[in-house]
């Protein structure tokens, strides 16, 4: 099998410009996410922190959508549909998230500006900033729920150095 990617956080870019600055958040959600889904069992996938909460399947399904639509939003393919299967989940919504960091690094920042965006119909079109503080962040934040339903599950994710970006020694 093919190693993933994000085993560690790529070189920052050269230059600081607000699409280098957003790929550097999407190294970062990359590498969370790849080191909380390492040795995720199929029967870990079925947990739920509580009656009301995603199941551990759930959430990854959901991150994975949110990848999906974050590359879709900046050029990427179309949405499609999302696999359920967790290696494929897993490998796809990784997948997803460097073809969205390629994407942007390679992009201009008046191109990133001009980004359009759609979500809520009701809501019309929104420009790129929403992107930072509604799919990227929620995909975040489910990262982080993700490595608390393995600790509550008692098959905690293997402690890669966030700070760094390297992976578990």
């Amino acid at each position: 099998m093919d190693e993933l990617p994000y085993r560690e956080i790529p070189a920052p870019p050269a230059t600081a410009r607000a699409t280098t600055v957003m790929a550097r958040v999407v190294d970062g959600l990359g590498f969370r996410y790849r080191w909380a889904t390492e040795g995720l069992r199929e029967q870990d996938a079925e947990f739920r922190a509580s009656p009301d909460s995603m199941t551990l399947r759930e959430l990854l399904h959901h991150i994975a959508r949110l990848a999906a639509w974050l590359d879709a939003h900046a050029g990427g393919e179309p949405l499609g549909d999302i696999e359920r299967d967790l290696p494929t989940l897993r490998r796809a919504t990784l997948g997803r998230l460097v073809a969205l960091r390629t994407r942007l690094v390679e992009m201009k920042d008046e191109e990133l500006a001009a980004l359009s965006i759609t979500g809520k119909p009701e809501l019309g079109p929104l420009p790129f900033w929403n992107m930072l503080n509604g799919p990227l962040a929620d995909a975040l934040t489910h990262v982080g729920q993700v490595n608390s339903w393995r600790r509550l599950a008692g098959h905690p994710s293997p402690r890669a150095d966030v700070f760094r970006g390297r992976p578990p020694s």
